[in-house]
Formats: C-alpha cells, sequence, structure tokens
C-alpha cells in the first residue's frame, strides 16, 4: 500500500523513545528521518528516568517498547495519561499481540506499530500527531465559548441587578407619590401603575432566577400573581383554583405577556367580584399551536360581565392583545366564563 506523503516539519519532532535496545532506538529514528520527518529523540529505559523526562520535558509525542526490564508500556501509558493526557502515546513493539493491543487502545493509547513494520511508522505518527492537535484545538474553542458565556452570564447578572434597584426605586417612588396623592383618583391611577411595575419585576425575577434568560415560564407567572392578588383583595373573600399546564414561551413574549395577565386578572378583581365571595378558576393549557388563558367562576351576573368588559376597554389592554396578536374575548352566552384570551405561541421544550 502506498504510504501518505510526508512533509519535512518546520522544527524537530521532540519525541520521547522508551526503549532498552539502542538498536531498535535507531531503527525508529531512521525511518522517521527516511520519511522526512525532523526529530529530536531523548530515549530511555528506566522508570525513574521516564517519569523525569515526562515531568520536566517538553513533547510532542511518546514512542514507547510494550515489555522492558522491570517496566512495561502499560505502566509508562498509565504515567502519561495521568500528567499529560493530551500527549499521543503510540505502542513500538515486537511483542504486541492483538487482545494486548486491543487492551492498550482501551487504556488510552494513540495507535500502535509492529516492529516489523517500521515503514508505517512515520504515517502513524503523522496521524497521531493530528488527532491531538484537533483534540487541543477543540479544547481551546470550548474555553474559549466556555469563557464567553461566564462572560455572558456575569453581565446578565450585573443587568439583572440593576434592573431590580431601578423597577424598586421606581416602586418606591411611586410609593411616595400615592401617600401625597391630592385625591382619590390620582391615588388610584399611580396605585395601577405600581401593580404594573410589580408584574414586570415579577416576570424578571421569574425570567432570570429559575430558567436563565432563553425562557419564560408563563404558566408559573400566572398561578403566582393571581394567588397574590387574590389574596391582597380586601372585603370579600375570593378562592383561587387553577386548572394550568406548564407553558414555556420565549424571553421576548414575559413582559406583555405578565402585563396583559395583570390587567385581566386586576380587571376581573376589581368589576366583577362587587361586594361578594367567590372563586376565580384560571385556566392555561395550548392546543394547535394556540394558548388560551381563562377567568371563570361558577356563574358571573350580566351586570358583573359588563363591568369588567367596560373596565377592560382601555388603550393599555388593546395594546398589550396586540403586541401578542392576542385576541380577548368577553362571552355573553357562558355565564361561567368571564374573559378569554387566544394567542398565538410556540412553546419552548
Amino acid at each position: 500500500m502506498d504510504q501518505p506523503a510526508v512533509h519535512q516539519s518546520r522544527r524537530s519532532l521532540r519525541i520521547l523513545l522508551l526503549e532498552d535496545s539502542a538498536l531498535d532506538a535507531e531503527l525508529v529514528t531512521e525511518a522517521l528521518s527516511a520519511a522526512g520527518l525532523s526529530v529530536s529523540m531523548e530515549r530511555v529505559v528506566l522508570e525513574e528516568d521516564f517519569s523525569r523526562a515526562l515531568r520536566d520535558g517538553e513533547w510532542d509525542l511518546v514512542l514507547a517498547d510494550y515489555l522492558l526490564p522491570g517496566f512495561d508500556g502499560l505502566n509508562a501509558l498509565a504515567l502519561v495519561r495521568g500528567q499529560r493526557p493530551e500527549l499521543p502515546f503510540v505502542f513500538v513493539s515486537g511483542a504486541l499481540g492483538e487482545e494486548i493491543a486491543v487492551e492498550a487502545l482501551k487504556r488510552g493509547a494513540t495507535d500502535y506499530v509492529i516492529k516489523d513494520r517500521l515503514d508505517r511508522l512515520p504515517g502513524t505518527v503523522l496521524r497521531a500527531l493530528a488527532e491531538a492537535r484537533e483534540r487541543t484545538e477543540k479544547r481551546q474553542a470550548q474555553e474559549a465559548l466556555q469563557k464567553l458565556l461566564d462572560e455572558r452570564t456575569a453581565l446578565l447578572h450585573e443587568l439583572d441587578h440593576r434592573v431590580k434597584n431601578n423597577l424598586q426605586l421606581l416602586m418606591s417612588l411611586i410609593g411616595i407619590e400615592i401617600r401625597h396623592a391630592e385625591d382619590e383618583a390620582t391615588s388610584r391611577v399611580l396605585e395601577r401603575m405600581r401593580e404594573r411595575l410589580q408584574a414586570l419585576g415579577a416576570a424578571h425575577r421569574d425570567l432570570y432566577d429559575k430558567n436563565g434568560s432563553s425562557r419564560f415560564d408563563a404558566s408559573n407567572f400566572a398561578r403566582g400573581i393571581c394567588e397574590e392578588l387574590t389574596t391582597a383583595v380586601s372585603g370579600v373573600t375570593i378562592t383561587p383554583e387553577f386548572d394550568v399546564e406548564n407553558i414555556e414561551v420565549e424571553a421576548a413574549k414575559a413582559a406583555p405577556m405578565a402585563l396583559l395577565f395583570n390587567e385581566i386578572i386586576v380587571n376581573a378583581l376589581s368589576y366583577a367580584y362587587k361586594e361578594r365571595h367567590g372563586k376565580l378558576k384560571l385556566v392555561m393549557r395550548v392546543r394547535d399551536g394556540r394558548l388560551l388563558f381563562q377567568l371563570s367562576d361558577d356563574a358571573f351576573s350580566p351586570e358583573e360581565k359588563q363591568a369588567a368588559q367596560n373596565g377592560a376597554s382601555g388603550t393599555i389592554l388593546k395594546g398589550l392583545a396586540r403586541q401578542l396578536d392576542a385576541n380577548v374575548e368577553w362571552p355573553s352566552d357562558r355565564p361561567e366564563v368571564l374573559v378569554r384570551i387566544l394567542m398565538p405561541i410556540h412553546e419552548i421544550s
């Protein structure tokens, strides 16, 4: 079989040779030199010399006989893999049967060459060096990618911290304005603004604290804000119930979806439960690429349903629905359903 062309290296290959026969060492050097490879070879025989050379030297390759007096190639291989796991290791031996060769490869040897076929050694050496270079380049690329990811994560954490602080500052300022509001109407408007900021803060917290920045747990957010808002209602008892699937969506939908859910739930609690107890059942599921968000009770009176619909006719709700391509319905033919939202969605698995 024709041997692959071997080009002269720009520098000498630094080879550590474990070989007790000076003649065999000469034959190995000659086989590599005859193929056009420039080599700088250090031959060792004893285990302590091999360990010292491995520890102190800079090597491109280890070539090793399998059987030596008081030491063998498998022990040498274990030393190399323990200290220099990326270093190519090739057995060059006349006593390497098939079973031993397979075992050597299992333990991490790069390849092997039989001494009576040293014409194969240059090609084997070049392949071993190419594989080692490829592994090194892959490792370096992975390390560079990991460094980039670490830097991005650190930046996201810094941005997350700043956003949280800014939202908290804004809510505190609005709280001050609420306390100094001159009339009840102004106070209610400011309170609604604070509720919206709280919804954004909750979405931001869920987005960055739980799933990273790529996905938003929409069902967990809706459940949490429903429990929080029903608990805050004074004068009546409203018990939340849930029929909710696990739904995660892309991060870009987090803010408008959080604000839309908040607007709908606050509106329901403000207008559909006038001085009466009840339950607020939240249904969330995905079917055929569409998300259903629905609020219901045992039954709403026509007046309650009309009041909720009129209260939700503001430009904020319409703008959020338009941004999400959502359809907000107030079904008049189903007394138990207050409001239903349908929107196209791409779930993240």
